[in-house]
């Protein structure tokens, strides 16, 4: 039984090894993690139900779990060689055409759910009142973009 719980508790760190190389290597990841990232801090100027949350976090998972997975078949793909052949061009261009999908998917629940013109005011009114959170936000969009597009990928 003490090896079995063992295995188990080794898969928990082959899949956190798994997100930490799509985080490293894959920008798309990276731009999804701080969309979702922000959202989620904006989520905090809309009354929500607790099911409008929950919606809103499985379209970010969702979105995160299938780039994890378009990386899994391009790796897995790539292995094979660097001669594409036209069933590795099709797996690898579905595998992008589930991200795009359930990308889609995510954008018209965030669009049904937070959009909301009297909220938008609100989040404006609130940081035009606030330079203090300007200056965090300003921060933050450049920390995000330095994390998205400044990091070295090195695709091995």
């Amino acid at each position: 039984m003490r090896h079995e719980l063992k295995k188990f508790f080794k898969a928990f760190t082959y899949a956190f090894s798994g997100m930490i190389h799509g985080i490293k290597r894959e920008r798309n990841i990276r731009f999804h993690l701080c969309a979702g990232a922000t959202v989620i801090a904006l989520m905090r100027f809309y009354e929500l139900s607790e099911p409008e949350k929950c919606v809103i976090y499985l379209c970010i998972g969702g979105v995160i779990v299938a780039e994890l997975l378009n990386t899994a078949v391009e790796n897995a793909v790539d292995l094979w060689g660097k001669e594409i052949s036209p069933h590795a061009k099709a797996a690898k261009d579905c595998a992008a055409g589930a991200v795009l999908v359930m990308s889609m998917c995510a954008a018209v629940c965030g669009i049904k759910l937070l959009w909301d013109t009297s909220t938008f005011s609100e989040i404006w009114e609130y940081f035009a009142c606030r330079p203090f959170a300007t200056l965090g936000a300003a921060v933050w969009a450049v920390a995000a973009f330095l994390f998205v597009f400044g990091a070295k990928t090195s695709k091995k």
